[in-house]
């Protein structure tokens, strides 16, 4: 199962602000793409373009070749799936009634619930590692068992493109790695397409196949990790006096602060 995200000439604009500006991308298919970039150059704002929760002022975003906003909203969420930054669940909620939420886009009056929604489910809480957890509430899960629970939703929904905007935020550097790790594993396994947003560069270069990096609301470098980060662009893109070496234990570039 594979699917192409695009978009060509993309501008958000809300008012007077603009957020984006020109903006053309294309996901490799099969790889993790990472965004990254300043606070507020824009970042989100392409993750909600790429998933139709925003529309564009000009350009448009293309799925499987086809403008994404032309299309059906369920054809859209059985193909692209969004792990927003701030998630918020109902009070009692347990692990396996989030997980199941992930099934809503295949379900229909023509469609219940069959035993294949349940082995999908039952897969992605066993994916990221819940199983011992399912019937747990989500309110006394640690914050990476938390952050687990919300990607086996997105799992559930059974997309070949993933979406997730800072999937690492408020988690301490074990539990960041372990996630990072979780997503790659996943997208291996899988043959996904994986999108999100980062902000911490180390860790982007160790787990992007393509670093997308935004400033000022336009892209100003996309590639591979050794492309990307290097001292002239972090200065470039951040203001920042750095030194860049390669990881000791991988080769990826690797940041040093002066």
């Amino acid at each position: 199962m594979t699917a192409r995200l695009s978009c060509e000439n993309l501008t958000l604009s809300y008012g007077k602000v603009t957020v984006l500006k020109d903006v053309s991308l294309t996901l490799p298919e099969g790889k993790i793409t990472v965004i990254v970039g300043p606070n507020a150059c824009g970042k989100s704002s392409l993750l909600r373009c790429l998933c139709r929760l925003q529309s564009p002022s000009q350009g448009q975003v293309n799925l499987n070749d086809a403008p994404i906003h032309k299309l059906n909203t369920r054809d859209v969420a059985r193909q692209v799936a969004l792990l927003p930054q701030k998630t918020n669940a109902p009070e009692g909620m347990r692990v396996r009634d989030l997980v199941i939420r992930g099934r809503t886009p295949h379900q229909s009056p023509l469609r219940q619930w069959s035993l294949a929604d349940q082995t999908i489910v039952d897969d992605a809480i066993d994916r990221v590692g819940l199983t011992a957890r399912a019937e747990q509430l989500l309110s006394d899960l640690s914050g990476g068992q938390m952050q687990r629970a919300w990607i086996a939703m997105v799992l559930a929904q059974d997309t070949p493109i993933l979406l997730l905007d800072e999937p690492t935020t408020f988690l301490d550097l074990l539990h960041q790695r372990d996630i990072l790790q979780l997503v790659r594993d996943l997208q291996r396994d899988k043959g996904l397409t994986v999108a999100m947003v980062l902000h911490d560069i180390n860790l982007a270069a160790r787990f992007a196949d393509q670093i997308v990096a935004l400033k000022q609301q336009k892209i100003v470098a996309a590639g591979a990790p050794i492309e990307v980060v290097t001292q002239p662009n972090i200065s470039e893109i951040y203001g920042l006096d750095c030194a860049v070496i390669p990881d000791p234990h991988y080769g990826h570039p690797h940041i040093i602060m002066k």
